[in-house]
C-alpha cells in the first residue's frame, strides 16, 4: 500500500468512526435497542458511565438505559461534539469526544442539561468499526424543575452528578 493510499484509508477510518458514533448516539435517542446493540463489541466490553455504573455486559446496559429511558415523557437529544480520533493501527482507535445532553422530562417537569466528554476505544472487526470501550466523564449538570406556579426552580448545578428521572 503506498504511502498515499495509508493516508486515505485513516481518513476512511476516522470518518468510519465519527458516523458510528453518531449512529449510537442516534440510536440512543431512538430507544433503538439493536441499533445500540450494534455499535459495541461482543467481547472486551466496558462501558463506564461513572454515576450511572459500569458495564460489561451490553444487554445489562440496555436494559438500564431502556427502563430509564423508554417512556413518551422522556425527551432527549445527544450531542457529540469535536472529535479527536486517532487510529493505533489497522484494527484498533481511541477517540475523545464532547457531548452535550438536553432532556425534557414532561411528566416530572424536570429539564436537564449536561455535559462531559467521552473517552473512547474502537475496534474493527471484519470491514466494521465498532466501540470497544466508552467511559463519560461529567463536566457540568444543570437540572431545573416546573413548579405548580409554572416557574423553573434549580435543583442541580455544577458538576454534581444527577439524573431527571431520580427528580
Amino acid at each position: 500500500m503506498s504511502d498515499l493510499e495509508k493516508r486515505i484509508q485513516v481518513l476512511e477510518d476516522i470518518e468510519a468512526i465519527k458516523q458510528l458514533k453518531a449512529r449510537y448516539w442516534f440510536a440512543c435517542d431512538r430507544r433503538d435497542a439493536d441499533g445500540i446493540r450494534n455499535c459495541f463489541v461482543k467481547d472486551g466490553l466496558l462501558i463506564d458511565f461513572g454515576f450511572i455504573g459500569q458495564f460489561t455486559d451490553l444487554d445489562a446496559f440496555i436494559t438500564l438505559f431502556m427502563e430509564m429511558t423508554d417512556k413518551p415523557s422522556h425527551i432527549d437529544l445527544h450531542h457529540g461534539l469535536a472529535p479527536e480520533i486517532e487510529i493505533v493501527d489497522s484494527n484498533n482507535a481511541k477517540g475523545r469526544w464532547r457531548m452535550q445532553f438536553q432532556l425534557i422530562e414532561t411528566e416530572t417537569q424536570v429539564a436537564q442539561f449536561m455535559g462531559g466528554y467521552y473517552e473512547d476505544t474502537y475496534r474493527k472487526e471484519g470491514d466494521q468499526w465498532i466501540i470497544e470501550t466508552t467511559k463519560y466523564s461529567l463536566t457540568f449538570n444543570l437540572m431545573m424543575q416546573k413548579d405548580s406556579a409554572d416557574v423553573l426552580k434549580l435543583i442541580e448545578m455544577g458538576a454534581v452528578p444527577g439524573l431527571a428521572s431520580e427528580a
